[in-house]
Order: structure tokens, then C-alpha cells, then sequence
């Protein structure tokens, strides 16, 4: 593959509004404003931004540039001294990309053979595709893939056979890949994907970064050295504007299309939330730094002769000697902590507000009923309800690569392949197990629901094979009652034959 690689290194930048913009401009009737350039309307920001949001160590609050040190001088000396400031950081970030992750993936991918004359040999491949699911760890996969999306803006699971067996690998920047998709402008479909990342040594410095290209057939690997005589070619090259990259390999991936799927998303699923963390902790912060300051009383002494056994700023003091005309009180503090309790509560509602996740309440109760959860949860719910449709065409080509992938493992290609499989995402709702169980029977006895649907939604406990075996055990119950019978109706004859012999 004739290609330069630095010309595939390319992708849409993740962006957020500045605050500028949000100044309104008069627009005249005879002629329309032009529209700023991209970089004059938003911030760009990386993906290593996201991980820094994410990981409390890198919150802006212990950032000495932003938020610095008070100077102080000594009354005594003169001199000026650095007073540390108390910084508190919150994982906030994890938390919101935990409760939106699990929500969309705590319940399994949902499937149904989508024909409408389903042969046999139809549902048989369709619960063989059910069974290679789990037994491929497919939702784990998803699981994975979604939470990189939720954290660093996107993600690809990418296929791959490995002596004849399927296997699966989800790439992101979580795990050190950077991904750049690039798609055919007539059909939308990926044509060719680039996966960069870098080896390290034990110090943390880049050996040699390698660039995966995939195509419809073959996945092309590249090397760039860093170190050497030819680490120092790729740097003068790249001061030139030259490529640097060295093709090493080339595999056919042997499948009749890219076998990866792509997901990116408008950046961290916190990210409507992101100045409002920051006040939170900067208010935390200030609040800690009040009660350091003011939330042991302040001992005033007035008079002559006073002498204090112990350290009054650090320890309780043991003895005091003073004269009778000295005077001893303690100053109360001024009391702020309604105020930050106030401020610091609405920051924490709003956090969880702006990015739809539910606030747990408190139950004092026993089970509630579905609907009183559902009220509950709603904003969970709800944001799960539109990933859902974001994410569907995510599953829809984890569905096609997995089909085509097994295909080949177990020789079911062509059957697996033209399956009609439908696949949605239903958001996991807290409730409780014996309402579904009540309901789903309720269904099935009014003849409105089969018993196979029924069995399908029951994941917890059945199987992908589970109306075979309520069938198989039927069958072999049938065979039972008939084997009795007949051997019910042999001794019956053979009694009577008995009588017989012996009245004659």
C-alpha cells in the first residue's frame, strides 16, 4: 500500500464553545455576518485533556499556575513566605462514567431472529450465533468499548482470526491507541483506519511508534524509530515535513470488508459538567481552608505575668499562670458553614443534573414497584435511551464482523452471514426480578408473548438454548408417559393371560 502516513494521521478535533462567543452580535438585514473560524469559536482539546479530567491527580485545583499559593509576610521578620493552600480533588468524573456505563450495559445486547418464515435450520444457526456470544465474551467487549467512548470520545472494536479461532480487540486512547477513521464521501462507509501508539522503555521515553493501516484486505503495519541513527533520520524528516514511517509487515486480515467498528461521541460524558466540578472543588477547597484557619476557638489573653504551659496553637494547654488583673476568653469563629453547606450542595445536585445522572434516594421501605423505580432513575434512563441510538450502529457492525468471524471458526459462513439479526440496547433499570418473572408469565398464559420470547428475555437465567431444552424435555416426558403405558398395558395382558392358563 502506497500511502503517506502522515497524510492518514488526521481527524476531527474535539472541541467546546468559548465563552466569547456567547456575547450576541448584531446581524444588519442587507448583508449576513460571516461565520468565525473554527478555532475562533472553540477550544480544542485532546484526548490526554479527558484523561486528565478523568484522574482526580490532574484536576485543575492542584494546579499551582491556576490556583496559587498565598503569600504571607512575618510581622516579626518582614520576610515573605509561601503558604500552602489545602486542595481537594473529587473523582466526580469516574463516578458519572460508571453510572452512565453501566446503565447502558447492564443489561445484554437484546436479539431476535428478525424472518418472517423462520426455518429450523434458521433458528438453529440463530441460537448458534446466541451461544457463540457469550462464549466469545462479546458483551465484555461492548462493555469495554463503551466505557472508552464514555471517557475519551471514542473507541473500535476490531476482529481478527487467530489459528482458526475468532478474536476480538477494543482499541483507545485508554489503552494508548490513537484512532483515525477515514470514510468513502459517496457510501459513508469506513474505507481505511489507522491505529498509531508507541512503545515505551522502563523511563517512560518512546522507543518506536507503529502505525496499523487496515484496508478491505490486507492490515499494513508501520515503524518509526525514535532512538539511533535512524531515530535521528525520522526526526530530521519530520523537520521537513518528510513521513518517517517504514512499512514492516503486511497481513491479509481475511475478511470481505474492514473488520472494525468505530464509535466517537462529542467528548467525555462528563463535559456538561466540567467547569461546575472544577467550583465544587475550588469551594471545597476554600471551605477546608476556612476550618483549618478557624475551626478550633481562638484563646485572647490581656494583662501582665501571663505564662501558658503547652503549645496553644497545636495542644490543649496544661496550666496557665497570670496575674489577678489578666483577662483569658476564647473568640468565637465566625460561622460560614451554611453558607458553603448551601453552595456545595447545589454544586453536587447540578453536577449529577447536567450530566442525567439519577441521585439515589434513600429507601425506607421493602420492594418498590417498577414504575415508582423508573420515576426514580428517569434521568439515568433517559440518557441511556439516547445512547442507545447513538451506539446502534456500533452494535449493528459488532453483529457483522462477530457473525462473519464465528462463521469461519465453526465453517458456518454463508449461514451465520445471512442471518437477519436484529439487535437494540435495552438500558438496565433497577427492579425487581419476580415483577419481570410475573409479568412475562402473565404474558405467555394470555397467549399474547411465546414461550421462546419469554425464555429470550429471561437472561439471568436461561440460556440461548433454553427453548430447545424446555422442547427436549417435553419430548422425553412424552416418551415416558407413552413407555409407561405401554408397558401399563403389558402386564395388563399378561395378567390376564395368567387367569386364563390357570382357569383352563
Amino acid at each position: 500500500m502506497d500511502v503517506v502516513i502522515k497524510e492518514l494521521l488526521i481527524k476531527k478535533p474535539f472541541v467546546r464553545m468559548r465563552s466569547e462567543c456567547a456575547t450576541p452580535h448584531a446581524v444588519s438585514d442587507t448583508r449576513m455576518q460571516s461565520v468565525p473560524d473554527v478555532l475562533n469559536m472553540y477550544d480544542v482539546y485532546s484526548q490526554a485533556d479527558f484523561l486528565r479530567e478523568y484522574y482526580p491527580s490532574g484536576h485543575l485545583i492542584y494546579n499551582r499556575d491556576v490556583y496559587p499559593d498565598r503569600l504571607r509576610q512575618d510581622p516579626e521578620t518582614k520576610r515573605m513566605y509561601k503558604e500552602e493552600l489545602i486542595r481537594c480533588g473529587f473523582a466526580f468524573q469516574q463516578i458519572i462514567a460508571l453510572r452512565q456505563t453501566i446503565t447502558l450495559c447492564g443489561n445484554d445486547v437484546q436479539f431476535s431472529l428478525n424472518e418472517r418464515d423462520a426455518k429450523e435450520s434458521d433458528n438453529n444457526n440463530f441460537y448458534e450465533f446466541l451461544r457463540g456470544w457469550e462464549t466469545h465474551d462479546m458483551e465484555v467487549a461492548w462493555y469495554l468499548a463503551a466505557r472508552a467512548a464514555k471517557i475519551v470520545g471514542d473507541s473500535a472494536l476490531v476482529g481478527f482470526m487467530h489459528n482458526g479461532k475468532f478474536r476480538w480487540k477494543v482499541l483507545s486512547y485508554l489503552e494508548g491507541d490513537t484512532l483515525y477513521p477515514h470514510y468513502d464521501p459517496e457510501t459513508g462507509q469506513l474505507s481505511i483506519f489507522v491505529r498509531q501508539y508507541e512503545d515505551y522503555d522502563e523511563d517512560g521515553k518512546t522507543i518506536t511508534k507503529w502505525a496499523e493501516v487496515w484496508d478491505d484486505t490486507y492490515c499494513y503495519k508501520y515503524k518509526e524509530s525514535q532512538i539511533g541513527v535512524e531515530g535521528v533520520i525520522n526526526k530530521i524528516k519530520n523537520k521537513f515535513g518528510l513521513d518517517g514511517y517504514k512499512l514492516v509487515s503486511t497481513t491479509a486480515h481475511n475478511f470481505p470488508f474492514i473488520p472494525i467498528t468505530y464509535i466517537r461521541t462529542s467528548g467525555p460524558c462528563w463535559a456538561p459538567a466540567q467547569e461546575t466540578i472544577e467550583q465544587y472543588e475550588l469551594a471545597f477547597s476554600y471551605m477546608a481552608q476556612n476550618n483549618t484557619a478557624f475551626a478550633l476557638p481562638i484563646l485572647t489573653l490581656s494583662g501582665e505575668d501571663i505564662e501558658v504551659n503547652g503549645e496553644p496553637m497545636t495542644d490543649s494547654i496544661k496550666v496557665l499562670t497570670m496575674s489577678s488583673d489578666s483577662k483569658a476568653a476564647y473568640l468565637n469563629p465566625p460561622d460560614g458553614s451554611n453558607l458553603f453547606t448551601m453552595q456545595l450542595n447545589k454544586l453536587y445536585d447540578l453536577i449529577l443534573e447536567q450530566c442525567s445522572v439519577a441521585k439515589v434516594p434513600e429507601v425506607k421501605s421493602g420492594d418498590m414497584p417498577g414504575i415508582a423505580v423508573k420515576l426514580l432513575f428517569s434521568p439515568s434512563i433517559e440518557r441511556a435511551m439516547e445512547d442507545s441510538n447513538l451506539f446502534k450502529p456500533f452494535i449493528n457492525g459488532m453483529v457483522r464482523i462477530f457473525k462473519y468471524g464465528y462463521g469461519v471458526e465453526i465453517k458456518k459462513v454463508t449461514a451465520l452471514s445471512n442471518l437477519k439479526i436484529s439487535s437494540y440496547i435495552e438500558p438496565y433499570v433497577h427492579m425487581n426480578t419476580s415483577e419481570l418473572i410475573t409479568n412475562l408469565a402473565t404474558a405467555v398464559q394470555n397467549n399474547f408473548l411465546s414461550h421462546e420470547t419469554a425464555s429470550e428475555r429471561i437472561r439471568m437465567y436461561a440460556s440461548a438454548q433454553e427453548y430447545d431444552r424446555i422442547m427436549r424435555e417435553y419430548k422425553e416426558s412424552q416418551q415416558m408417559d407413552v413407555l409407561e403405558e405401554l408397558n401399563k398395558s403389558n402386564n395388563d395382558d399378561a395378567q390376564t393371560n395368567k387367569v386364563e392358563e390357570n382357569n383352563v
